[in-house]
């Protein structure tokens, strides 16, 4: 049952998705070898506020995928194997991202993935993105509470986007994932785009 808090809070998560699409941002979205300190990207993609691709493409990582993380989003040590490395692709990456908002859904995790992803090159990470973490005002609009953690609860993004009533697939591969992430943004604001 909404409470008047609720409506309120609701209509502030309405207010900021309406005003981080009038900073025309752009989405990103990756794939890992897994979830722990020595992962690495092996996909990576970024959309525009149109949901054109600017970016996606494979990433050969240093060190082989795990099966685990393959069973979850079906890229394996085959298709990597012609990919261009991180070094390589970065500049380009980093091109993309700078001058613009960046939206992620769960940024803590896809920012991290990208430093470990540099530091498994010996690359110093000296970047300061304009971020912005979708999972976090997702889950103040959802409203659901969390009184072990005190906070709004996260939602995944294929739960998002199913209650949301979204008809894209959250598949675990980047491109699929960003043009679901601005759809959930996209719905928050009230919009049609």
């Amino acid at each position: 049952m909404n409470t008047p808090g609720t409506l309120t809070l609701r209509q502030r998560s309405i207010d900021m998705a309406r005003a981080v699409l009038g900073k025309n941002p752009v989405f990103l979205d990756t794939e890992t070898t897994g979830l722990g300190s020595e992962d690495e990207i092996v996909e990576l993609s970024i959309i525009d506020l149109d949901g054109a691709i600017l970016f996606d493409s494979l990433i050969r990582p240093t060190k082989p995928i795990p099966v685990d993380a393959t069973a979850i989003h079906g890229i394996s040590n085959l298709d990597v194997q012609g990919a261009r490395p991180w070094p390589v692709v970065w500049p380009e990456i980093r091109g993309l991202l700078f001058g613009h908002l960046v939206v992620i859904y769960n940024q803590d995790f896809d920012l991290r993935m990208m430093q470990q992803t540099h530091a498994r090159y010996k690359m110093p990470w000296k970047e300061r993105l304009s971020a912005f973490d979708l999972m976090k005002l997702y889950a103040e609009f959802y409203g659901q509470w969390d009184p072990r953690r005190r906070s709004y609860r996260y939602q995944s993004l294929e739960a998002a986007g199913r209650q949301c009533g979204i008809d894209l697939p959250n598949s675990h591969r980047a491109a699929a994932d960003t043009l679901l992430t601005r759809a959930v943004l996209v719905y928050l604001a009230g919009l049609q785009r």
